[in-house]
């Protein structure tokens, strides 16, 4: 069993929840990865946070290096945010030729390949996860409020609900072949919530982070597997 973990990710591994509050977020004490260190032992090191793209969660890890930070294993979890709009650009002008993903595909498929090469490079196993399929249907609800929904409809074109899906699945189908290609440990944790039973009972109100349930439920991937990593 590794002894020290590290993770570099958003939201869902930071264990944020919508939909419990008047809050936009609400962040659980007990996240999958904190609840898996309960059973295993390990140390760990948790530097995910809500809202992140790909390239700060590389700048977070790099100051973790640069001081002299050292892990067994390093989980990289980014994709969501990074495959997202802004979608009060979307909604202000949805002809816009300027509007893409907060982080273009080339640009995230690199910055993952450099966060991997550092971690290798600085004697620490790089660990990728997939990241848990949307609710679209719920997902397209949440980006509409306050917005106008029209818009944002005439973007997406005649069914936005399976486009936002397969935005959000290019990114990770991108994802997981550069980790076969490359020969990078990868936790499909994507694969793992669509066996539940009903995986939409896994996911919050918004449709793209787990709730509660979801998050003990991705905790016994990890339990499962991380013992395995080495």
């Amino acid at each position: 069993m590794a002894k020290t973990i590290a993770v570099f990710g958003d939201s869902i591994l930071k264990g944020a929840v919508t939909g419990f509050s008047d809050h936009l977020f609400d962040v659980l004490e007990e996240n999958s990865l904190s609840i898996a260190q309960k059973k295993l032992g390990f140390e760990l090191h948790n530097d995910s946070v809500f809202g992140s793209v790909i390239s700060k969660s590389q700048r977070r890890l790099n100051k973790f290096f640069e001081k002299g930070g050292k892990a067994d294993i390093v989980i990289i979890e980014s994709g969501g945010n990074d495959s997202d709009y802004d979608w009060s650009l979307v909604s202000a002008d949805p002809e816009n030729p300027e509007l893409k993903p907060r982080t273009p595909l080339s640009d995230y498929l690199r910055i993952l390949d450099e966060m991997v090469q550092t971690a290798k490079a600085n004697g620490t196993r790089p660990v990728v996860m997939t990241t848990p399929s949307l609710v679209a249907d719920r997902w397209f609800n949440h980006i509409c409020r306050g917005q106008n929904e029209e818009n944002i409809r005439k973007f997406l074109g005649e069914c936005p609900s399976d486009r936002l899906g397969k935005l959000h699945e290019m990114y990770n189908l991108n994802l997981m072949e550069y980790c076969v290609k490359n020969n990078v440990f990868m936790v499909d944790m994507r694969k793992a919530i669509l066996e539940a039973p009903d995986y939409r009972t896994l996911m919050c109100l918004d449709g793209i982070h787990p709730n509660q349930e979801g998050y003990s439920y991705m905790a016994t991937v990890w339990e499962k597997i991380l013992p395995e990593i080495l």
